[in-house]
């Protein structure tokens, strides 16, 4: 890596076991980098490409980010709903389709598998 002029950030290292085991019996690694040993221990949940693996896979650590950015834009979005100068139908929903519809679908065909839990929490925040 060096005659490349890279590096490797000892302190973002993560490490995860994607096991269906009910013991989490996962030990940690030690990386060698510069003869110095560096303990790596397992990370409940980790983030790559934006989509938050856990070592089940069963993608709730994901749903609860997702859901709850979802929430705090759905929030913003009331406060531009007034009643009487708010926006037209056609704007909301074109913000809706750009801001909320967009976070929550995001790579959905690498966790969505038909859950059921998923799907409620979706639709909790759809609902709003």
């Amino acid at each position: 890596l060096e005659s490349l002029s890279l590096s490797i950030e000892l302190s973002k290292s993560e490490l995860i076991h994607f096991s269906w085991c009910h013991k989490e019996t996962c030990p940690h690694i030690n990386l060698m980098y510069h003869n110095t040993s560096h303990h790596v221990n397992q990370s409940e949940a980790i983030k790559w490409l934006g989509i938050w693996f856990n070592s089940k896979l069963s993608f709730c650590k994901h749903m609860q980010m997702v859901t709850t950015k979802a929430q705090c834009i759905a929030t913003g979005i009331q406060m531009l709903t007034n009643t009487v100068k708010g926006l037209h139908q056609s704007h909301l929903c074109l913000i809706y389709n750009a801001c909320i519809h967009s976070i929550m679908t995001y790579a959905s065909p690498v966790w969505w598998c038909g859950q059921k839990l998923l799907a409620s929490k979706i639709s909790v925040v759809q609902n709003k």
